[in-house]
This record gives structure tokens, sequence and C-alpha cells, in this order.
């Protein structure tokens, strides 16, 4: 019985990605570490030697979104013309390059370099993985293996919150540095897509790779099928043209795209990137009973248990009810925090009896944007477009947006400083709530879909879903 369900478990697929996502947790590590040194870097006893300004430390915050515009650039054609792995792997030494530019930083200019180039080094990451995952996995654990990209994203940024406090700047880059050289070594092992694979008419290397995947179970027949199921798949794809102008101008990938941007809004607007980057900020301005250093922990191994339990689900429950439930509570979390830093600021209630809503608040916010604001969004722009505009779009997107985002981060300090903090907390909230529109009215349910299928409800053709079941891999 036991060495039945293992012959038939795909645990190849989920080792090549947890291989391919540790790149991810490299990544991420860059979201949380402004949390902890933000604090010293503006101190007298700066570890880089000088004290930086407000302004200063709000470039050294946002060049890191502005590194995500560069990258999101370079992602549009290059995953199509080199793979995916190979652009993983141009990711992850981007990372390493801005450690070692962090590790050395003088002043604020090499920080500057060193953020802007982990910004080009954790989009690339994130863009392929998208691809990578939704290349490699099966119908019906697609969702659980996007999943997987956010949880490794999570513990990434746990190093930061958690280590970071207690260990001094240089040392937090070789314990980076050292993390990132591993995640190299990771993806010198993993296999490239079966799909980019035949898309180069690489037939031979492509059914080595379906045959890595397979479950011990599977058999000659099926690796075949699966072969000219996939090879199918991507002759349709290629009938069309791969370029910017197909994306933007053919009405055939509209509502792709408008869903896209729309999702890639929330994603970005919601805060999640600005709590984690001024945390500790937060958290001390909220005059907390609880020290910064502990919140930042309870915080951090709240969205890894979070992401952990949804993406358990998210194969169960669907991509729609997930989301939808996640911006109801993060909007309620972010005017509920938006409320307290109002009522503290204008002094007009004694907040001490309730010193512990905000921490409460960030938990509470921070399990529910890892349950769906953060991956739903990764796991469905990797549903969404056929395989001829897929990076395009990925990257056509990224690089509109990021300049927003970018701009949020620049703008996150003076505009608390000339509105209140809880303008802010406000605003996330209103973005959230515009989350709970798309998913209401324009959100397909592409749970245990195939990309095929997915296309062809989007443009709104009537799919017969099968009604037996196939085997996976």
């Amino acid at each position: 019985m036991l060495q039945e369900i293992i012959s038939k478990w795909r645990y190849k697929q989920y080792l090549y990605c947890i291989a391919a996502l540790v790149s991810i947790a490299a990544s991420d590590i860059h979201a949380s570490w402004t949390s902890p040194f933000i604090p010293q870097l503006k101190s007298d006893n700066s570890p880089i030697g000088v004290k930086l300004t407000t302004m200063e430390v709000s470039l050294v915050v946002s060049l890191f979104i502005f590194g995500y515009f560069l990258g999101s650039a370079l992602t549009i054609h290059a995953p199509d013309i080199f793979g995916r792995k190979i652009l993983f792997i141009i990711g992850a030494v981007l990372n390493l390059i801005s450690w070692i530019f962090i590790f050395f930083a003088s002043g604020p200019i090499t920080l500057y370099f060193g953020r802007t180039v982990a910004g080009m080094g954790a989009v690339i990451c994130r863009h392929i993985s998208s691809m990578y995952i939704g290349e490699i996995s099966d119908n019906d654990n697609r969702g659980t293996m996007g999943y997987l990209n956010v949880l490794l994203g999570a513990c990434g940024s746990v190093v930061g919150l958690v280590i970071g406090p207690y260990v001094s700047y240089k040392t937090f880059a070789i314990i980076a540095m050292c993390i990132v050289i591993f995640a190299i070594v990771c993806l010198l092992l993993i296999p490239e897509t079966p799909y980019f694979l035949i898309k180069k008419h690489n037939y031979e290397h492509a059914e080595k790779v379906i045959w890595k995947l397979a479950s011990s179970s599977s058999d000659k027949e099926f690796v075949k099928k699966k072969l000219e199921e996939i090879t199918e798949s991507v002759q349709k794809d290629m009938l069309n043209k791969s370029s910017i102008n197909e994306l933007l101008c053919s009405g055939k990938y509209v509502k792709c795209l408008l869903l896209h941007v729309g999702l890639a809004f929330v994603y970005y607007m919601s805060g999640s990137t600005i709590i984690k980057s001024y945390l500790q900020t937060i958290l001390n301005a909220s005059e907390s009973t609880i020290s910064s250093n502990l919140s930042s922990l309870i915080f951090g191994i709240a969205n890894v248990v979070a992401v952990f339990f949804s993406g358990y689900v998210v194969d169960r429950l669907g991509r729609k009810p997930l989301l939808l439930t996640s911006c109801i509570v993060c909007a309620a979390c972010m005017f509920i925090l938006g409320v307290y830093f109002y009522i503290n600021e204008t002094k007009s209630f004694d907040m001490k009896v309730v010193t512990w809503l905000p921490l409460t608040s960030l938990v509470v916010y921070e399990i529910f944007i890892a349950v769906g604001i953060n991956p739903i969004p990764q796991v469905v722009v990797s549903e969404l477009y056929p395989m001829n505009v897929k990076g395009i779009a990925i990257g056509t997107v990224g690089a509109l947006l990021t300049p927003i985002a970018l701009l949020i981060q620049m703008a996150y300090e003076p505009l608390n400083n000339y509105w209140g903090l809880y303008s802010t907390f406000w605003m996330f909230c209103s973005c959230c709530v515009f989350g709970i529109f798309i998913t209401i009215f324009f959100l397909p349910e592409t749970k245990g879909k195939s990309f095929q299928q997915i296309q062809m409800e989007i443009n709104k053709k009537k799919v017969k879903m099968a009604e037996t079941t196939i085997n996976h891999i």
C-alpha cells in the first residue's frame, strides 16, 4: 500500500520546484533586510560609518523597487531566448553581487547600487518562478506548487526579521551571501521546462525531462502521451506572434492583460512590501509594550505558518475564495490600524489600554495576505497566458507597474511626516477593497484546469471538463 502511494507521488516535481525556489528565499531576504537595519543606518553609530538622512533611507528602501523595473524590462524577451533555468541563475548571481555591494558599503551610493541590483535579481527570479512552476507541474497540483513560491519567499523574509536584530550588519551580509551561493548550486541541478525545450524543437531533451518529472509508476506510453500533449499545446500557442505589439494590440489578450494589471496592482499596493521594509519603525511608533524584535519574530513566523497551511488547501478550495477572503480581512486590518494611529496621533483617546492592537492587526494582516493577495496573483498569472506571450506579458506588466510601487516606496516617509501614518494604512485599505471588486467580478476559477481550458473560459467559450480522471505525472 505504502509503496503504491510512493510510486504514484510526484515528489520529483516538488523537489525540483523547491530547489528552484531557494533563489526566491534568497531574494526575499532583501524585502525584510531594511526592517532591522534602517534604525541602525539612521543612528550615529551607523554600520557603514555614515549616518543616513531620512531621504537617503527612503532611497535605500525604494531603489529595490527601481531594480524591479529594470529587471522586469530584462525579462520581457529573455525567458523565451535563453530559457527559464539560465534566467534563474542570472537572477541569483545578481543577488550575490548585491550583497557584495552591501557588505563593502561605506556610504549611501554603494548601498543604492546594491539595492538596485538586488531588485533586478529578485524580480527576475520572481517572474521566472511563476513560469517555471506552471510548466513543470500538473493541473491538479499547480496551485500548491505556486504556494511553495510564496512559502520559500516567506522563509527568506523571516531570515531578515529574525536574524537581523541579533547579528551585526556585515555578519548578516555574509549569512545572506552563503544562502545565495546555496541557491545557485540548487539552480544548477534543476532541469529546463519541457515547454521551453519543445518550443526550441529539442524533443529528445524534453522527453528526458518529462521522465525526470514523472512518478516512478509512469510508463513509456504515458511519457509519450504527455510529450504529444505538451507539443500540441506549444504548437497551438506559437501559431500566434510573440511580441509586445501582439500582446497590447490583439483583442484576445485584453482580458488577461487587464486582470493581470489589476492583480499586480493589488499585490504591489496592498502594503506588504512597505510593512516588511519598515516593520520595526511601525512597531516603535505604535508604542506597543512588546519589544519590536519579538514582534518581528511573531510577524515572520505567522507569515510562514499561514503560507504553509494555505498552500495545502489552494487546490482544494480554489483561488477565488482564498483571494476574496484575503482582501476582505486585509482591508479590515489596514482600516483598524489607520484608526489606531489616527487616534494615537491626535491624542483624542488614551490608547495605552489597546497597545496590543497594532501587533495583532499586523499579524492577522500578514496571515491573510499570505493566504491570497501575495500568492494568488503569482499562481493565476502563470495560468492566464498562452506560451507565445507568457514571458512578454509578465515582464511588460512588471515594468509598467513597478514605477507606481517605486513612487509609493519613496513617498512613504514624506507622506507619514505630512499627513500621518494613518493615511498610509487607509490607502492600503482602499487597495485591498479594489482587490475585492476584481476578485468578485473578473477573476476566473482556474483550479484543476489545463492551460487550454483556462484560455477558453477567459474567452467565454464553453469548456466541457473531462469526466474521467487523467493519470498525472
